[in-house]
């Protein structure tokens, strides 16, 4: 059974882990997922820009939501594997990023997720594997 996006943004209201991010649900369908990340001079390093593992985050954040989508609330998945590439620089703005599900098996999730502008422009890319458990 999949979770409908009311269901996702109580999960996501609730759980203390991402709180700190000020994480947003914007848009989740069966074919990807969206979140906002608010600037906050807490997420900021020296020079402006959004610190790395805030993108990171996001991803991660995108991506479990992505997954509890497509598995319910009642059944779970924790990352297995994180890579991020790192492209260009956000700088004391918003950032987006969309989730996909590439792969959802038995056992292990695959996907992609980008964190961008609300344009387009890409800040990082990211591969993410999640096991079942």
């Amino acid at each position: 059974m999949t979770a409908s996006k009311t269901a996702l943004q109580k999960l996501l209201g609730r759980s203390r882990f991402v709180r700190g991010y000020g994480f947003k649900l914007l848009s989740i369908s069966n074919a990807d997922c969206t979140i906002a990340m608010p600037f906050r001079r807490a997420l900021e390093r020296p020079g402006g820009t959004v610190n790395g593992p805030a993108f990171m985050a996001a991803a991660d954040c995108a991506m479990w939501l992505a997954i509890k989508r497509h598995i319910g609330l009642e059944h779970d998945a924790v990352t297995s594997e994180l890579n991020t590439a790192f492209l260009n620089a956000a700088r004391r703005e918003t950032v987006y990023c969309t989730a996909r599900v590439l792969k959802l098996g038995k056992r292990i999730i695959y996907g992609t997720a980008e964190c961008h502008d609300r344009r387009g422009k890409i800040f990082t890319h990211h591969t993410v594997t999640y096991a079942r458990i």
